[in-house]
């Protein structure tokens, strides 16, 4: 997470450079669209890491699941 923060104001730091230094604006700013892709990149991933659950728990559910399908088949 702390490097999403850092990505994130470095491009913003690059974006204002560009303004106060005209004629290196356009070195500044691919810089800030570097940071700017390095920053969605992490953020992509934090994103899919909170979205899927860990593989055991998945096993786990259905395992659990498998289970109680035998058991009502035992008992009707």
């Amino acid at each position: 997470m702390g490097d999403l923060v850092r990505y994130r104001a470095m491009e913003s730091l690059c974006r204002q450079s560009a303004v106060f230094r005209p004629l290196d604006s356009w070195r500044l700013l691919a810089e800030a669209e570097m940071w700017h892709h390095k920053a969605q990149e992490i953020a992509a991933h934090l994103v899919e890491c909170n979205r899927t659950p860990p593989s055991g728990a998945v096993i786990d559910a259905a395992s659990q699941s498998r289970a109680g399908d035998e058991s009502r088949l035992l008992a009707g």
